[in-house]
């Protein structure tokens, strides 16, 4: 036991922490800067975007098997049930908090941060429907971009990003961990990996930096022509995005260790970090002190609270409790269908 742990590849499990971090730090930046106007927080808010939730949808679609016959029933377990469960939690604890309701519980729209559950389930039941189709990338990338020439798409049922991160889905899905570690440890070819990744990240941190697109377009939920973007200059836009996306991931994974580290354990705890930050933050936006617009204190403070987060929450023991309660809420749903 001891010598499979030990053996064992910790890439995936970093991987995830490193991108979980990314996203409560966005969320933190986001709530206490004035990201729409301020340069230094717009480019680090919109770096991150860039990236991190196309590299969770590219650790999910890793780790989804093909030829599933219980895809329905974990689907409604693992992200349905779920989803429903923390829309009324949150129309509950915002009653409490701001006197009002959001009105997601009974909408069609998941509130903030839900919708990557939502996206989960449809990305993991057209995987099993769609997978022996050959060429179901290409398909998917031209659905990503043809999906911003719809005027009418937005938030409701986050379609728009369903279809716009499928193709990360779908590329971590063929990804070949095992090969790619075993080529890396050839030190010519991780120096070269290594030298190619800095230009990357420095060519896609000059492109957030110059051209200075509206937050929205990172979002991925909004059309072309909502940025006043004929459908051939945003269609051009998105897919830079998407392929500068794609080779920051790859980057990320290149440089993030295959050995046991403090983030390790979060890997398989993540879902409860990342929907435990957004009720933290919601409590901490009713005192929104001055202090909060210093961008030092907002980066530090941003910092050491998405590592507290991410660490606590990422624990076994509050995983446990959290699988106790959802395991309970699941079989009371079940049983009332």
């Amino acid at each position: 036991m001891e010598n499979s742990i030990e053996n064992r590849n910790y890439l995936f499990d970093n991987f995830k922490g490193i991108l979980i971090f990314l996203v409560v730090f966005g969320h933190f930046i986001e709530n206490f800067q004035d990201i729409w106007n301020s340069g230094y927080t717009r480019v680090a808010w919109q770096f991150i975007y860039l990236f991190h939730m196309p590299g969770f949808a590219f650790v999910s679609g890793h780790f989804s098997k093909k030829n599933d016959q219980r895809i329905f029933e974990k689907v409604l377990a693992k992200q349905i049930i779920p989803l429903v469960t923390f829309q009324f939690a949150y129309e509950i604890f915002n009653k409490i908090l701001f006197h009002s309701f959001t009105g997601a519980t009974f909408s069609l729209t998941p509130y903030w941060t839900l919708w990557y559950l939502l996206n989960l389930a449809f990305w993991r039941i057209f995987f099993q429907m769609l997978y022996r189709i050959w060429f179901i990338f290409i398909i998917s990338v031209i659905l990503a971009l043809g999906v911003g020439t719809v005027t009418s798409i937005g938030y409701p049922l986050s379609i728009s990003r369903t279809l716009v991160l499928f193709p990360f889905f779908l590329a971590g899905n063929y990804f070949k961990e095992k090969e790619i570690i075993e080529k890396l440890k050839n030190s010519k070819i991780r120096f070269v990996c290594f030298f190619m990744s800095a230009i990357i990240l420095a060519v896609a941190f000059v492109y957030v930096w110059k051209m200075r697109f509206p937050n929205g377009l990172y979002l991925n939920s909004y059309s072309y022509k909502s940025f006043d973007f004929s459908w051939k200059k945003g269609g051009f836009y998105r897919l830079v995005n998407l392929t500068l996306a794609f080779l920051c991931i790859i980057l990320l994974l290149i440089l993030t260790p295959t050995k046991r580290m403090l983030v390790s354990e979060i890997d398989r705890n993540s879902m409860i970090p990342y929907i435990a930050h957004g009720f933290l933050l919601h409590l901490f936006s009713i005192h929104k002190f001055e202090l909060y617009k210093n961008l030092y204190f907002t980066f530090i403070g941003g910092f050491i609270f998405s590592f507290l987060v991410v660490y606590f929450f990422g624990k076994d023991k509050i995983s446990s409790v959290y699988d106790k309660i959802m395991t309970k809420i699941v079989k009371i749903v079940v049983k009332a269908i």
